[in-house]
């Protein structure tokens, strides 16, 4: 009898070794991991990011104004469990929520108020566009975006609120309709893993009309969270993000690496986008205090029109400690821009104590 020769799976060429040696499905599976992390968004990493719920603070957040019974706390008063105040009791009232003692003490019937629990629609927007594709330190800033997100998402579905939102990517927008539901959720998440992923040679939808659509599904007393590097923040967009402000709570994040923030050590780097090759001099005293201003002309942009809108925002850098913003508040001042506002006289007072 002739020996029966066994069945070699095949080899995988992407995992083939020079040696010959085959890897196992595990290890294709992590080298694969390894080799994208920080570039995609992986959704095993956007649902880890469950764990931040009780450590993430929302200062952002408001009152809701929605007609949908939920968790949040509204401005109107009616049944709920948050006692407002007591009042004369009117025609209409319900016999139930009268203060007897308050009663028997001025002889006249009183009644008690709540503040009514209500349900808040959540629309976060993420950047995943082609410029976002982009970091030096920690992860490109479509990832730091896609965490930001998926974190936020958790936080509202926990709240009790709707979680839904627009993820832009190369090929266009995608549309996840606020519900309050988990695998609505998941959903969202495998949205922002494939924006990140996605490699098409487009260049997306621009902001404005994105906030337009934005505008036509968001309702009165909703929640948005826009999270981008707001390099196409054109008057337009500026136009419609305004006119979002006036009947939903909005809060911006603005995501850049320090590389945008100032030019790299003086010498001659040559840089890629994957199809054209150019020579970036960065020993030009010129050229990098233009490259520098460009940036903070940006920023500047972004946080004045907030500031006046009285819209949250906050910058969050490719190597900040994520963990450590959403512990002390996504939109809460930073530590170092609280020591910038410090006058001179105090630094030195403070120093001398």
């Amino acid at each position: 009898m002739k020996p029966v020769a066994k069945k070699q799976k095949p080899l995988s060429g992407f995992f083939k070794r020079l040696t010959g040696k085959v890897t196992s499905s595990k290890e294709e599976k992590s080298t694969s991991k390894s080799w994208t992390k920080g570039v995609i968004a992986d959704l095993d990493d956007l649902v880890s990011m469950r764990r931040y719920i009780e450590k993430t603070h929302l200062s952002a957040k408001a009152k809701t104004k929605t007609f949908t019974a939920g968790m949040t706390r509204s401005p109107f008063r009616g049944r709920g469990m948050e006692f407002d105040e007591v009042r004369i009791y009117q025609a209409g009232d319900d016999v139930r929520t009268i203060d007897w003692r308050v009663t028997a003490r001025t002889g006249k019937p009183h009644t008690k108020l709540f503040h009514e629990e209500r349900e808040k629609p959540v629309h976060i927007v993420v950047d995943a566009r082609p410029p976002m594709r982009f970091g030096t330190r920690v992860a490109f800033k479509s990832v730091i975006a896609a965490r930001v997100a998926a974190a936020l998402a958790w936080k509202t579905l926990e709240d009790g609120d709707r979680v839904g939102g627009l993820v832009m990517t190369a090929s266009g927008n995608v549309e996840i309709k606020p519900l309050r539901s988990r695998r609505r959720l998941l959903h969202f998440l495998q949205a922002l893993s494939a924006g990140t992923a996605d490699g098409s040679s487009g260049s997306g939808v621009e902001l404005s009309q994105t906030l337009t659509a934005l505008r036509q599904i968001s309702r009165y007393g909703g929640q948005v969270y826009l999270i981008s590097d707001f390099y196409d923040f054109d008057e337009e967009a500026e136009r419609h993000l305004a006119r979002i402000s006036k009947h939903c709570d909005v809060g911006c994040v603005f995501v850049h690496d320090p590389l945008e923030e100032a030019p790299p050590p003086p010498a001659l780097y040559r840089i890629s986008d994957g199809e054209r090759v150019l020579t970036m001099n960065a020993g030009d005293a010129l050229w990098c205090k233009a490259y520098s201003e460009h940036f903070a002309q940006r920023r500047e942009k972004i946080e004045n029109f907030c500031r006046e809108r009285r819209i949250a925002f906050t910058i969050l850098s490719t190597d900040d400690e994520l963990s450590n913003v959403l512990r002390y508040g996504l939109f809460a001042p930073r530590i170092a821009e609280i020591k910038d506002d410090i006058p001179e006289e105090a630094k030195d007072l403070k120093a001398v104590l």
